[in-house]
């Protein structure tokens, strides 16, 4: 664990986790549960790897607010010790630490099993790996799985939809149209509703 995990955990010790973590996408996935709840004003500390969307520093670490977004990569996922995990995609390259997809697999189930009772874990279904490790069963722990967002385009402009409704969004591709299912099934939990969660991601940047 190096100094800044370190930090990070000595200032959410008492704080709801939730840690975003996946091959891809977590960062824009992350930037998207900030944007959402600093639109409503929501009291939160955060801690991502890169800046973006409208997001100018990578962290915000305070001894007040009661949760904390943190997005963690396959090195550190572990330490933070979730309350609320999700995966947003497996997606194996061979390296040193993880020289077989079974290798790389095992480190998200082991994150996937640290969900401790009474937390949760969501998956996105439309990735085969994220949704063999996500749908296990465990004792105590709700998964809750998301797939790609309903979603359109008319000349050039980008819509997901629901319903009837089209809301006009900034962000295109199936990975951003999955992310937006991850965060607002996420943020549904800490009581952002739909249309709450619509209203705010219209103004997400690019």
């Amino acid at each position: 664990m190096n100094s800044q995990t370190e930090t990070i955990l000595k200032q959410a010790a008492d704080k709801q986790r939730i840690v975003v973590t996946g091959s891809r996408g977590t960062t824009t996935l992350a930037a998207m549960l900030i944007h959402v709840l600093e639109h409503y004003k929501r009291p939160f500390d955060y801690s991502i790897s890169a800046t973006g969307h409208g997001i100018s520093e990578t962290e915000r670490l305070s001894s007040g607010g009661p949760l904390i977004i943190i997005e963690a990569n396959e090195q550190n996922m572990l330490d933070f010790k979730h309350h609320i995990g999700l995966i947003t995609n497996i997606m194996w390259a061979a390296s040193t630490e993880f020289p077989t997809v079974e290798d790389y697999v095992k480190r998200f189930d082991q994150f996937a099993d640290s969900t401790p009772k009474a937390g949760m874990l969501y998956y996105c279904e439309n990735d085969p790996l994220a949704l063999l490790v996500g749908a296990k069963p465990r004792p105590d722990v709700l998964n809750v799985g998301y797939k790609i967002h309903p979603h359109t385009s008319d000349a050039g402009n980008h819509f997901i939809t629901s319903g009837k409704e089209k809301i006009p969004v900034n962000i295109y591709g199936s990975q951003n149209f999955q992310n937006i299912s991850g965060a607002k099934e996420l943020l549904k939990r800490i009581g952002i509703t739909a249309d709450q969660f619509y209203k705010a991601l219209s103004s997400f940047p690019l």
